[in-house]
């Protein structure tokens, strides 16, 4: 059986795209990777390429989606790179004693969820194995305490908060699949929080009549009350003056009293309790911790391991963390770059009563290091691209203390690479099952001078 080579001789990095699934290959699988596959080894292949022998596939490592640590499977490669190939699963020849059968019908086509075939305690597992596996592979780091799971007790289900579905011209109300932007419809999701599968249940004909108008549909559970957000096409301003002229959209304002109509993630049309409104609070799509319970676990452990006066939080966000330590009595400079993030945290903060301890400044956290001074303790909560930026600016006779939150590994392992490098000690790795279903876990991690 032959396989079509897709492209000539490959560069380094280049990778070759296989034609119509005629390469099979047996795999045993390995740990858990970032992207939500795990990795295994080739130990047999099924087919010749023209200008490779089945043999050398033996021993390259393949990324398998769907697949659990220990399982024997044949997988069907669809893209062969120089050092490792990635495939696709065909069957399980020997079945990991953790797996279980999917909550969920549309798992393994819907792009939200990584992990649902295999049990709850071993995900965690599976996410603390990966965290420490690339500390120590990648970055050649060994953290003093270890890596360890902060908290075992999370639900597995119900507690996503914050869902963007989206919509396209057929029709079609769901979200996007595990490639490209085909959309799985669905009007359940049970990693979802109940209000929001709720709010589904009884408006759904209503939301998808926002089409095609609407790109993009938001839904923010906050305490129980939802907030609907429409993302209008951002070539389309204009549809925004239609959609909101729809009787279907004024059906959605009647029973969801926070409906606003966003275009290029702005606001251009808020109704608030039911009213026109042109103030919003909370910003609705802006970043905000998606599982409540995971967050005020999070949240306790920051506040016992701070111990210094000062705090510089950096990607402060709303305050999620500065307002926490400022209520605590410490003294807090928050930095965020996103001025309705900077604008609410500040009406917290003015609620709370902290406004003397808890200082916003709207600034990139990349540019305020530049010229400011950190305080002795420093958090660090950054997007997925990391805060390399940052890292190289920290200096451990200044700030001693490091507290580093994130959901990213691989940026989190480069970053904690520059910092050991810059004169910091890794103390502890704590994995926060903050995403269960999915490969991502939120990791917070102490830094100390040596």
């Amino acid at each position: 059986m032959i396989l079509t080579q897709t492209m000539g001789r490959r560069s380094r990095n280049s990778k070759r795209r296989l034609t119509e699934s005629t390469l099979t290959v047996t795999a045993e699988m390995g740990p858990l990777a970032s992207g939500g596959a795990c990795v295994g080894t080739i130990t047999s292949a099924s087919a010749v390429l023209e200008d490779f022998e089945s043999a050398s596939f033996i021993g390259k490592k393949v990324f398998v989606p769907f697949t659990a640590p220990g399982e024997l499977v044949t997988a069907r490669i669809t893209d062969d790179h120089k050092s490792y190939c990635e495939g696709t699963l065909v069957s399980i020849e020997r079945r990991s004693e953790h797996r279980v059968d999917p909550k969920c019908p549309h798992f393994g086509l819907c792009g939200g969820c990584d992990l649902q075939h295999v049990t709850l305690p071993y995900q965690r597992e599976m996410k603390r194995l990966m965290v420490e596996g690339d500390l120590i592979k990648q970055g050649k780091i060994s953290p003093r305490n270890g890596v360890t799971l902060l908290t075992t007790e999370l639900p597995g289900f119900g507690y996503r908060r914050r869902m963007s579905f989206h919509l396209n011209n057929r029709g079609d109300f769901g979200l996007y699949r595990k490639s490209g932007r085909q959309i799985e419809p669905l009007s359940h999701c049970p990693i979802a929080t109940e209000p929001i599968n709720r709010c589904l249940s009884e408006n759904l004909s209503d939301i998808i009549a926002c089409g095609p108008e609407a790109e993009t549909v938001t839904l923010e559970d906050h305490e129980g009350e939802i907030y609907l957000a429409i993302e209008i096409h951002p070539r389309a301003e204009e549809a925004a003056h239609v959609l909101v002229r729809k009787p279907a959209f004024e059906a959605l304002c009647s029973t969801i009293k926070n409906v606003q109509v966003n275009f290029r993630h702005k606001p251009v049309f808020i109704v608030r309790s039911g009213q026109r409104s042109t103030d919003q609070e909370p910003p609705i799509g802006h970043f905000s911790q998606n599982n409540a319970l995971a967050n005020s676990i999070m949240l306790e452990e920051i506040c016992r391991v701070v111990s210094t006066e000062k705090v510089t939080d950096l990607y402060a966000g709303a305050g999620n963390i500065s307002l926490p330590l400022a209520l605590k009595g410490h003294q807090v400079h928050a930095v965020e770059v996103d001025s309705h993030l900077v604008d609410f945290g500040r009406k917290k903060a003015a609620l709370k009563g902290v406004t003397e301890r808890l200082q916003f400044v709207q600034q990139t956290c990349e540019g305020w290091i530049e010229h400011g001074t950190p305080d002795p303790t420093v958090v660090l909560d950054p997007p997925r691209g990391g805060a390399l930026e940052v890292a190289k600016r920290l200096n451990p006779s200044v700030s001693p203390h490091l507290i580093y939150i994130s959901c990213y590994p691989p940026t989190f392992v480069r970053d904690a690479v520059e910092l050991t490098s810059r004169g910091y000690r890794c103390e502890s790795v704590k994995i926060l099952d903050m995403f269960p279903q999915t490969y991502h876990a939120e990791i917070v991690a102490e830094f100390m001078a040596q």
